[in-house]
């Protein structure tokens, strides 16, 4: 029945119950609102079982970890990845949204520190990832590698001004655990690179003055220093240095696959293409604080 017919009906005997019996029993007014009440949630989920039924998937026979769900590793890392209860956030987050939707598929969060997202695809614990994952030739040895979603640039932030890779040298530098750039700058800095599990955590010490200076991407800094203020700090990129190939080659990030899964891959890929064309990504990618080009059509590179 559609939900507003059903509806009509419902009211029109919950009126009938109730006047029946408005002498002096409030019972049958409890019994018609509960009946009222009951209907009511019988039409929602009619009504969202003939959407799903509905729903026709961009890619038929899809297979995932969980079937009819996508099963996203997350962890915070903003404005790429956001975890907001049951639900995922941030650029990537509603990218992965809106892949799901396509595939008529639920998003189930599947949450972690960042140092086990990968190891989640590659066991086949979830179906992909997010938080600026790049593409880079090691993973691609251990996992499938979507074409490029946000094209990321290394960013130095500082109290002090520091605005290139020579400029590090002799200051304490904090990074996120995962970054491509951290064994480059280990070259660089030595002893001197303390790597975090958490962005907010790094913050934290670069506020109290325990780090002189942070490796991140652009937006990921302002969403941070937005959280954790850090007074006097600014955000900089560098110019390229050939010690640190993240300044030359801006990294590109993807969702990840698991390598047993060359379909699911496939598919993002031209959901990708889709919510391109159709001008969502670029409404995305603004609406969480980056260019409009950092989700441009782009050559795939591997770093």
């Amino acid at each position: 029945m559609h939900r507003k017919a059903m509806k009509f009906a419902v009211l029109i005997a919950a009126g009938s119950l109730a006047l029946a019996g408005c002498s002096s029993d409030d019972s049958a007014t409890d019994t018609a609102e509960e009946t009222t009440a009951a209907a009511e949630e019988t039409a929602d989920a009619e009504e969202t079982a003939t959407d799903t039924a509905d729903c026709v998937p961009a890619h038929a026979g899809l297979a995932t970890v969980d079937a009819g769900f996508l099963t996203v590793a997350a962890y915070e890392y903003p404005p790429f990845a956001s975890i907001d209860g049951e639900s995922i956030t941030g650029a990537e987050g509603e990218i992965l949204n809106a892949i799901a939707a396509l595939e008529c598929l639920d998003v189930k969060v599947q949450p972690g520190s960042g140092a086990a997202m990968i190891p989640a695809i590659e066991s086949g614990r979830a179906d992909t990832t997010m938080g600026s994952w790049y593409r880079t030739a090691e993973r691609a040895k251990i996992v499938l590698l979507s074409e490029p979603v946000i094209i990321d640039q290394l960013t130095l932030i500082s109290v002090d001004g520091v605005d290139t890779i020579e400029g590090l040298v002799g200051k304490k530098v904090g990074s996120t655990l995962g970054f491509l750039w951290n064994e480059d700058l280990e070259n660089v800095v030595g002893d001197d690179l303390s790597l975090y599990e958490t962005t907010q955590s790094m913050y934290a010490d670069l506020a109290s003055g325990r780090i002189d200076v942070i490796v991140d991407t652009y937006p990921s800094a302002q969403s941070a220093l937005a959280v954790t203020p850090v007074e006097g700090a600014a955000s900089v990129v560098p110019a390229p240095d050939e010690r640190v190939l993240s300044t030359t080659k801006p990294g590109q990030t993807n969702f990840p696959v698991n390598l047993d899964n060359p379909d699911l891959v496939a598919a993002i890929n031209d959901n990708l293409n889709t919510l391109r064309a159709d001008g969502t990504l670029e409404s995305i990618a603004v609406e969480w604080g980056f260019s409009p080009t950092a989700v441009a059509v782009t050559e795939p590179n591997l770093l």
